[in-house]
């Protein structure tokens, strides 16, 4: 789809690093963690950064583009504002003046409640250029409505020139909706796995052997629950978002895969070498999910977590950091960055990470997990194509949305490391404004990343596969209505079952089950094993 240095392209977005093992979204709070190989580094720091900007008789441009008006784009990012995210904006604000006569404006929606304002936000007319979007966080039902900028050939030719150079050509293919590309993807695939942190002097103080299975955590989750000297609230802080446990916990444990996007909390199938359409399935449906729920529910009696965990907005990974929770579960990328600061905070607290699942299948993910699209309505689409340009592919601009000040927030070591400064807290690396924007060229691994981060990643990249759904993108335009409704129902039943805060497992869960027909489950499968029937001819 697009010219330029394709094989370089494709040899640099293909190196998958050991921190960036994250379901490219995932969590979204998902601070994944990459470094490019040594190899990769060598290239890349070799190689002639393009200088698209200049100016010429009438005044400033970008690759050719007349940019002398000066405009300011509005940018929507999910996550939380870091504190020093606005000294770290106004560096960012010199750059694009300076390259595209532009300046950003930041808006956020926190990773706890972008479910229910993504699309009001899209949908209330207010001034947006650019948002966050992802298979996870509405690209396939927005771009559908007509909310998002197709992003042609013509477009990348005149106003992204770095992306038609750098940018992975797998990426594109994947973002595709009925043939067309309505976002910019990361230039980054990562592993898609999640693992666990726990508090490695709880686990030694009740004489309990390191983690390898969902009965070892049961076990220390006890134990804690049992100790009231054990100094913190509960087991797991659970929140109102229990995504992250349910992937271990059910979909790991089973061998499951998620069919990504719109569906990926409601459809799945299990791993084979021969997947076909008729393979899918609704997960609550079946004897593995009722099974999970009922022991979701003995754990939720034995409080392992709070009864009034669905109201909880605190972070679970701030639950884990400031102590009152002993177990946080998210990407290894993560659970990896929650590791290292408690070793600063508090090293007595010898933290663990753990994967429950040693002998399940990992996959590369898609680089669809992440990345931003520009609106359809922005009065300004061709210099927000030029931002995002620069914003992913400028290593300076790149360095700053990432790290943030060098000397502030973090120090380089040596071309392929960094480390932490005084003021890495006020704005970490990983944050939410950076997701859609991460890129194997520039990424550089935390010179102190945690050991077992490091030796998770390393098995997980040695096994890992391309899944037989990575790149498939589920078009539900002709399923809109139908997916609201199962939405609506999934919001009323899910999460209450998923941590076993309900009275009677069994009897929620077949209501559950006739909501969702009555939603319009079976034709959403329909629609899926139909676009799956034709998919998978494709790739033949």
């Amino acid at each position: 789809m697009r010219n330029g240095k394709k094989l370089l392209a494709m040899l640099l977005a293909g190196t998958l690093s050991l921190t960036a093992l994250a379901g490219c979204g995932d969590d979204k709070g998902n601070e994944s963690q990459s470094s490019g190989s040594g190899e990769q580094q060598e290239q890349s720091s070799g190689q002639e950064q393009q200088e698209p900007g200049g100016a010429d008789e009438t005044g400033k441009t970008y690759n050719g583009q007349d940019v002398s008006e000066p405009v300011e784009l509005v940018m929507y990012y999910i996550g939380d504002k870091t504190e020093d995210q606005d000294k770290v904006l106004e560096e960012v604000n010199k750059i694009l003046q300076e390259k595209i006569n532009a300046t950003l404006v930041l808006k956020n929606m926190s990773a706890s409640d972008y479910t229910t304002k993504y699309s009001l936000t899209i949908a209330g007319g207010e001034t947006i250029d650019m948002i966050y979007t992802s298979t996870w966080a509405y690209y396939q039902s927005e771009a559908g409505k007509g909310a998002f900028a197709e992003v042609t050939d013509q477009i990348i030719s005149d106003y992204m020139p770095l992306h038609k150079e750098l940018q992975s050509e797998a990426s594109w293919g994947q973002a595709k909706i009925g043939g067309k590309v309505y976002f910019v993807p990361c230039n980054m695939a990562n592993v898609q796995a999640n693992a666990i942190v726990i508090r490695g002097d709880l686990r030694e103080k009740y004489e309990l052997e390191p983690l390898k299975s969902m009965d070892d955590l049961r076990a220390y989750y006890q134990a804690v629950a049992d100790d009231p000297d054990s100094g913190v609230q509960f087991a797991y802080n659970a929140s109102q978002q229990n995504d992250m446990s349910k992937l271990i916990l059910l979909f790991d444990h089973n061998g499951w895969v998620q069919v990504a996007g719109s569906l990926q909390n409601f459809i799945a199938y299990k791993y084979s070498d021969n997947v076909t359409p008729e393979d899918v399935f609704w997960v609550y449906g079946t004897e593995e999910y009722l099974t999970f729920a009922k022991e979701m529910k003995e754990w939720a009696d034995a409080g392992f977590w709070s009864k009034s965990a669905i109201a909880n907005s605190t972070d679970p990974k701030e639950a884990f950091a400031n102590g009152t929770s002993a177990s946080y579960t998210q990407n290894l990328g993560t659970v990896g960055v929650a590791a290292s600061n408690l070793m600063e905070s508090h090293p007595e607290w010898k933290p663990e990470i753990y994967d429950l699942n040693p002998d399940s299948n990992r996959f590369f993910g898609a680089y669809i997990g992440d990345g931003y699209a520009v609106l359809e309505r922005s009065e300004y689409k061709e210099r927000a194509f030029m931002a995002l340009d620069l914003l992913k592919f400028d290593q300076d601009l790149y360095n700053l949305v990432r790290h943030g000040i060098e000397g502030v927030h973090y120090t380089k070591v040596g071309d392929t490391q960094w480390a932490p400064a005084a003021d890495l807290s006020r704005h970490p690396f990983g944050n939410g404004w950076s997701w859609g924007l991460k890129n194997t060229l520039w990424e550089t691994t935390r010179e102190d990343t945690f050991p077992d981060q490091v030796t998770l990643g390393n098995e997980w990249t040695a096994k890992a596969v391309e899944g037989p759904t990575a790149a498939f993108s589920f078009d539900d335009s002709k399923v809109q209505n139908e997916l609201a409704n199962l939405q609506n129902v999934y919001t009323q039943y899910g999460p209450l079952l998923d941590l076993g805060l309900v009275d009677d497992v069994e009897k929620t869960l077949e209501e559950f089950n006739k909501q969702a027909e009555a939603a319009g489950l079976q034709k959403i499968l329909d629609e899926l094993k139909a676009q799956l029937e034709v998919y998978f001819e494709s790739v033949k």
